[in-house]
């Protein structure tokens, strides 16, 4: 059997009885001498024929690709599939097609991709953050140059006048204290992402903070630090559990750890919640997925997503930016991970 041929351009302008120059702007939404019955004219015989674009010959006459690329460090957390899932779903409305690329957490790889994409390859790049130690001078090398460029979690003075996305990250942490406390523990851990990544910081400062607030100590040993890694958590919850009985209650700065975090706690053979509480900061699919549910603070990643692809489709065809830095708010999701305790009498 042979092929099935390629509608082409040619094809459209002899069914239509219009010009190819007619059918290639309309199809590439370009104004012209054309009324609004050949236009759609035009367009429904390309539905019907099953025609779809050359994207290499349509990037020669507009120099646009109507691709896309997002630099993620590892796909494994689930924020950064809701995220990319947020940019396709925006995207996806305007005939646009996604590169994902990880760049493993190494930010040599990330410059690399940076460098070969931004020539010509893409209309623009979406960076996320490395989650360690970043260098932002090729992003602002290319913002400088007028290439469309958008930001997630990246944080620096030099990045100012950047379209940037971020997650109150303070905040998060807050929420998940102030949920556990009302629920009556004292004794909260903290199990904290790697020391470079600035979002990590973040959420360890809002930890401590919001401790300060309800009179709380923070000891040492509540602390732990497992880099955001599914591995270390494990590790990191059976050191806690063992040198800290005294705890009820672990905070998990991602959704990663977590998973760890209620793995460890299974095989020390305890119990979520009734021997410890677990609350995790991110990853909204575990109040679905887990046994127990987890009680979870939503970074709302999709949404994150969304803007992320309207800040970056308004560089590309030259629109004002109606905001260059969008922060948003959290959102607590109680599953079935906190005890309550009545130990405690509910703070006045």
């Amino acid at each position: 059997m042979e092929p099935k041929k390629r509608v082409t351009i040619k094809d459209l302008a002899s069914v239509c009885e219009v010009s190819t120059a007619t059918v290639s702007r309309v199809l590439n939404h370009i104004p012209g001498n054309y009324s609004a019955e050949t236009e759609q004219r035009i367009l429904d015989a390309a539905k019907q024929m099953g025609y779809y674009p050359n994207r290499m010959a349509r990037s020669l006459i507009t120099h646009k690709t109507k691709l896309i690329a997002v630099l993620v460090p590892d796909i494994h957390y689930y924020f950064f599939q809701d995220f990319f899932s947020g940019i396709d779903r925006y995207f996806g409305q305007f005939g646009y097609r996604i590169l994902l690329c990880i760049t493993q957490e190494n930010a040599q790889n990330e410059r690399m991709y940076l460098s070969e994409l931004s020539n010509g390859l893409v209309d623009g790049i979406i960076v996320c953050t490395l989650n360690k130690k970043e260098d932002n001078a090729l992003i602002i090398q290319l913002a400088a140059e007028k290439y469309p460029v958008v930001t997630l979690e990246r944080y620096g003075s030099e990045l100012a006048g950047l379209c940037n996305v971020r997650i109150d990250n303070e905040l998060a942490a807050k929420l998940a204290v102030d949920y556990l406390v009302e629920n009556g523990h004292r004794s909260i851990a903290f199990l904290k992402g790697h020391p470079e990544a600035s979002n990590g910081e973040l959420r360890y400062r809002g930890y401590l903070r919001s401790m300060a607030e309800h009179g709380l100590a923070v000891p040492a040993s509540h602390v732990r630090r497992a880099d955001y890694l599914f591995e270390a958590s494990v590790v990191a919850t059976h050191e806690l559990l063992n040198e800290c009985p005294e705890v009820t209650a672990i905070i998990a700065a991602n959704d990663l750890m977590s998973m760890g975090v209620s793995k460890a706690i299974v095989q020390a053979g305890k119990r979520i919640p009734d021997d410890v509480s677990v609350v995790a900061l991110g990853g909204a699919i575990l109040t679905l997925t887990n046994e127990p549910t987890l009680t979870t603070v939503d970074f709302q990643a999709d949404e994150l997503g969304a803007l992320a692809g309207e800040c970056l489709r308004a560089q590309i065809e030259g629109k004002p930016l109606q905001q260059r830095e969008y922060v948003l708010r959290p959102v607590l999701n109680v599953g079935q991970s906190v005890r309550k305790l009545s130990d405690f009498p509910p703070e006045i």
